[in-house]
């Protein structure tokens, strides 16, 4: 219930960007993301919802919102759970005919929630993160998106805490004639 709640939120605070985005150059995505971490060997399902504005053939300013499913272990009954992810990017893309591969570099923030018995630990990080990916087009504005962003991972600073995500999914890019085609 608590992340159809966040989904919710997330695609209400998108609406008013997709309405002033038609004739622009904006994109969003949605992806289906798999959270993973180099101290669990458990991955975590989850929703990532990106929106981007293009400000030339090779540079974008990209944010990006995601939560993960609640991961009960069964021989424990420890949960964990990725409450939210919120990142900013700077997006720097090559455009070649119906492909486009970017990297990412920007900051991001993420709260985690652990359970292990009685006791509930809520975690929150921030750092540089960054990441890498492909779009496919179908067609003139859709594309198939596989990327993959490293939220933290800061080894000597917080003793080996990572966080990643390996995303597939939608990418709608709104018109955008004026400013550069894509193929």
């Amino acid at each position: 219930m608590y992340n159809k709640r966040i989904a919710l939120v997330l695609i209400t605070l998108l609406l008013p960007a997709i309405s002033l985005a038609e004739n622009s150059s904006n994109y969003i995505g949605v992806n289906v993301a798999t959270f993973d971490s180099k101290q669990t060997t458990t991955e975590q399902d989850g929703l990532m919802i990106n929106f981007g504005y293009d400000l030339n053939n090779y540079l974008a300013l990209e944010i990006a919102a995601g939560a993960s499913e609640t991961n009960e272990d069964a021989a424990t009954n420890d949960t964990s759970k990725i409450d939210y992810t919120a990142s900013a990017f700077l997006r720097f893309n090559m455009r070649f005919n119906r492909v486009t591969l970017y990297v990412l570099g920007g900051y991001s923030s993420v709260e985690a929630t652990a359970t292990s018995g009685a006791t509930s630990t809520t975690t929150t990080d921030s750092s540089g993160s960054y990441g890498y990916g492909i779009d496919f087009y179908g067609t003139r504005d859709l594309a198939l998106s596989f990327r993959r962003v490293e939220f933290f991972d800061n080894e000597e600073l917080t003793g080996n805490r990572h966080l990643g995500a390996t995303m597939i999914g939608i990418t709608y890019y709104f018109d955008t004639p004026k400013i550069h085609s894509r193929y």
